[in-house]
């Protein structure tokens, strides 16, 4: 079935396999089944209408409208919101069901539902178990971290996202497993690296990509089981180490130097497809130890997925992304999970099952439309019902929702809880304050933040001339002009790697990674061995020298 889509008119196609899907896990209440209808949307803007609803990356200072104390949290002070502290949040002092309200057959349902969030408080962070780690978001069991979004298991790391099972890591995207690694990106079980992209079980490398169970590299692109290479070139351990002598303490500028190299060397040796590792039947790019995944980014031990993204240990889910560190079965269009079973058109649902159309949620199960529960059952819009009164109402409210066109869909853009800026959207599919206001998205114009201490506009040039001074002073973005600090641990990290400190905001930093990054977005393309098609995240207007797996494997193994 080939659909445009409702948001930007491309053409999409709604397979025989996706219908199946979606009669599957279709809800049934009492003895009827409600089908869940195809999509309206193409699976980039559904993906993008997810990821509205989610700030990673942007917080600030507000008071918490419970007890009056200074909070850190993702909701800007502006904002109209109840926002409470975590703890506050979770204590038995105040119920969420007290703000529960009828359903009004007579107005669509995302117009209720948006009434009832803006009156039920929520927390002011998304973390759990956290030591000495309050500077984090959507993070869990974390330890001595600072400003990492989107990670689980992690210790002494800072400024990362989707960082997972990682220690004394700093800038990284999308890394697992690693340790002593500085501007790691889509890469697991390295060690004691700086500058890698897409490796895999390498250490000591600096500027290498694709490379897998390599040691003592720099400059590389595309070894397996290599060491004392430079600029892909074999060397003697005596003759890698005078090398690694002369090129000393790691600045910017030799950074640059290793990745103009290093960007020269790639361009007339072949590409992998994908990055795709152990896995079966599966398209998309990074992706571990999966199976029968299509069109997935950034998943691990997954099966039966598809339009999945940045999920780990997930079964038959379709459009959902950061649904970690747990992963999801048997869900559809979510984001922002953490467990369960049977989730929908959720954000932030944690340990559920059962949940419709419900934000904030947590331990709950047989919820639709409901805002800020825990430990709760069987209500609608924070109401409570028997069971049997809960299953006629929702079967009700779905025949509503049908002629609202509403059912099926995610969340309106007007639901979205922050700014389309603050939102992980604004990371994957960027746009401006003009495109903004076009599409009524919401906006928010950024404040100009003063850090306290003495502004500098000359960084020393090596790390070892760097003393403790600089974590008192203030030091300006050299692309964005935002200001930022050095802190005393982050020092010692860097003096430890022997790299010299950043000249770049972390905002910054974070987004050049994601422009280092392959789109999340799939094309047909021809090999350039066996001329066989294939699905990649290399555009055909791209240059590279792109291999299927198997002439790939050949090529390289």
């Amino acid at each position: 079935m080939q659909k445009n889509c409702a948001q930007c008119g491309s053409s999409f196609e709604v397979t025989d396999n996706d219908l199946k899907f979606y009669d599957k896990i279709s809800p049934v209440f009492g003895d009827k089944k409600y089908q869940i209808p195809p999509p309206k949307m193409c699976p980039d803007c559904r993906f993008r209408r997810r990821l509205m609803f989610r700030n990673d990356r942007h917080l600030y200072k507000r008071k918490s409208d419970k007890s009056g104390k200074e909070l850190i949290t993702l909701y800007s002070p502006e904002k109209p919101y109840t926002v409470y502290d975590k703890d506050e949040w979770w204590a038995d002092d105040w119920d969420p069901r007290d703000f529960g309200q009828d359903v009004d057959f007579s107005r669509p349902f995302f117009e209720q539902f948006q009434e009832l969030r803006l009156k039920v408080p929520r927390a002011c962070l998304f973390t759990s178990k956290e030591e000495n780690s309050y500077y984090t978001n959507h993070s869990l069991n974390m330890k001595n971290c600072y400003l990492i979004w989107g990670g689980g298991e992690d210790e002494d790391c800072m400024y990362g996202n989707y960082i997972t099972y990682c220690k004394d890591a700093v800038d990284g995207l999308a890394i697992y497993s690693c340790e002593r690694c500085y501007e790691g990106v889509a890469s697991e079980r390295c060690y004691d690296c700086i500058g890698f992209m897409n490796c895999r079980d390498c250490k000591d490398c600096i500027a290498v990509e694709d490379c897998s169970s390599c040691e003592y590299c720099i400059g590389c692109f595309n070894l397996h089981r290599k060491k004392y290479c430079l600029l892909n070139e074999q060397l003697s351990k005596e003759e890698w180490q005078k090398r690694r002598e002369e090129l000393g303490s790691l600045t910017d500028k030799k950074m640059e130097l290793l990745q103009e190299r290093l960007k020269a060397l790639k361009e007339n040796i072949p590409h992998r497809g994908s990055h795709i590792y152990g896995s079966e039947n599966c398209t998309g790019d990074a992706i571990y130890n999966s199976k029968n995944c299509a069109n997935c980014f950034d998943i691990k031990d997954c099966e039966d997925c598809k339009n999945v993204a940045f999920t780990p240990k997930s079964t038959t889910v379709h459009d959902a992304c950061f649904s970690a560190p747990f992963g999801l079965e048997a869900g559809y269009n979510t984001c922002s999970t953490l467990g369960g079973l049977g989730l929908m058109f959720d954000f932030l649902v944690y340990h559920c099952s059962n949940t419709l159309y419900s934000m904030e949620c947590h331990y709950c199960e047989h919820l639709f439309g409901c805002a800020s529960m825990r430990h709760n059952e069987y209500c609608i819009l924070n109401k409570q019902y028997s069971k049997e009164d809960y299953g006629k109402i929702v079967g009700k409210l779905i025949e509503h929702m049908k002629e609202t066109g509403e059912w099926g869909e995610y969340f309106s853009a007007s639901c979205a809880p922050i700014a389309y800026n603050e939102s992980n959207a604004q990371d994957y599919f960027p746009i401006d304050k003009e495109q903004a206001q076009k599409e009524e998205l919401w906006w928010r114009d950024e404040d100009e933040v003063k850090e306290q201490g003495k502004l500098i506009t000359e960084v020393p040039p090596t790390i070892e001339e760097t003393d403790d001074s600089i974590c008192e002073k203030v030091l300006t973005c050299e692309v964005s002009g935002k200001q930022f600090k050095i802190l005393p641990q982050e020092l010692r990290f860097y003096r430890k790697m022997g790299i010299s400190i950043p000249k770049k905001h972390p905002h910054q930093r974070h987004r050049e990674r994601l422009d280092r990054r392959l789109p999340r977005k799939l094309w047909s393309r021809i090999c350039l061995k066996c001329n066989g098609q294939m699905e990649t995240a290399y555009s055909p207007e791209r240059h590279e020298k792109v291999f299927c797996e198997e002439c790939y494997m050949k090529e390289v193994y």
